[in-house]
C-alpha cells in the first residue's frame, strides 16, 4: 500500500479561477519556460493584479497544476489546447483533471462528495457538509485536526467555488450538483494523448482519468463514434475486437490541423 497523502490547504492559494490559468497557459505556449513566464506575468501584468504576492501565488498554483502533473498531458500540450479552435467549455473541461489531481484533498472530496452523490436523484452539497467531511477525514489525517474552524470554512467555500467554476454546481446560493457532460473535443484531447503515450486502445479505455470526467463506457463509445464522424480517427468495434487508428500522428498535430 502507498503512503497516505498529506492534506494541505493549497486550494485558496492562487485562487480557483480559470481565466488567470488560461492566460498563463496561453503565454506559456510561446516559449514553454516557467521563469520567462514569471517575468512576463510581472512585466506585462498578465493577471491584472497589483500585488506581486498575488501574482506569485497564482504562478505557484500554475506550477502545481501543470508543471507537476503526473499521467496527464504535459503543460506545453495543454497550452496548445488553450489556443486551439474548440469551444470554451471544452477548454474548461480539459483543465478540470489538472485542478483535481494537483491537490489530494480536492481529489478526495471530489470523489467522495461529488461523484458519489451524482448516483442519486437531485444531488446537493452544502458548505456545512464539506466542513463535516473535513472533520471526519481528520480521524485518519491528524494534520486536518490542526486546522482552525475558520480555515475549514474557508476551504469548504473554496471547494464549492471550484465546482461552480467548472459548472459542476449551480450558482450561489443554490446547492444542487450538476453532472458534467463531456464534450467531444475534451474527450479527443485526452484519448489521443493516451493512445500516443501508451499505444494501446485498451489502456486508454481503462485510464483513471475517465471517472474524473464522469465518462462511463456508454459515453466513451458514443464519443468514439462521434470522433470518427469528424474524421479524427478510424474506429470499428465488434464485441472485444476493436480497430482504432488515429488520423493524426500526435495530439499536437490534431490540435493544429484537426480542429480548423
Amino acid at each position: 500500500m502507498g503512503e497516505a497523502p498529506r492534506y494541505l490547504s493549497h486550494l485558496h492559494r492562487g485562487g480557483t479561477g480559470l481565466a488567470e490559468m488560461r492566460r498563463l497557459l496561453e503565454a506559456f505556449a510561446d516559449h514553454g519556460d516557467y521563469h520567462r513566464l514569471r517575468e512576463q506575468a510581472l512585466r506585462e501584468n498578465l493577471l491584472g493584479k497589483t500585488s506581486e504576492h498575488m501574482v506569485d501565488a497564482m504562478l505557484q498554483a500554475f506550477r502545481r497544476r501543470f508543471l507537476r502533473a503526473e499521467d496527464l498531458p504535459p503543460a506545453p500540450v495543454v497550452a496548445l489546447a488553450m489556443r486551439a479552435h474548440m469551444p470554451e467549455a471544452a477548454k474548461a473541461q480539459i483543465l478540470l483533471p489538472y485542478y483535481i489531481r494537483a491537490d489530494s484533498l480536492v481529489e478526495e472530496c471530489y470523489r467522495s462528495l461529488v461523484l458519489a452523490r451524482l448516483k442519486v436523484p437531485a444531488p446537493v452539497l452544502t458548505r456545512d457538509e464539506v466542513v463535516e467531511h473535513l472533520l471526519k477525514l481528520g480521524e485518519g489525517h491528524p494534520e486536518l485536526l490542526k486546522w482552525s474552524a475558520y480555515l475549514r470554512l474557508r476551504w469548504a467555500r473554496g471547494f464549492l467555488a471550484l465546482l461552480r467554476q467548472f459548472g459542476l454546481m449551480e450558482r450561489h446560493p443554490r446547492t444542487s450538483l450538476r453532472r458534467l457532460y463531456l464534450l467531444l473535443e475534451c474527450f479527443a484531447f485526452f484519448w489521443l494523448w493516451l493512445c500516443q503515450k501508451d499505444g494501446s486502445f485498451w489502456d486508454a479505455e481503462r485510464d483513471k482519468i475517465w471517472p474524473l470526467l464522469q465518462a462511463d463506457g456508454r459515453q466513451k463509445e458514443e464519443l468514439l463514434l462521434q470522433g470518427q464522424l469528424r474524421g479524427w480517427w478510424h474506429y470499428q468495434r465488434a464485441g472485444d475486437i476493436v480497430s482504432f487508428t488515429p488520423r493524426y500522428a500526435s495530439v499536437e498535430e490534431w490540435l493544429e490541423g484537426g480542429l480548423a
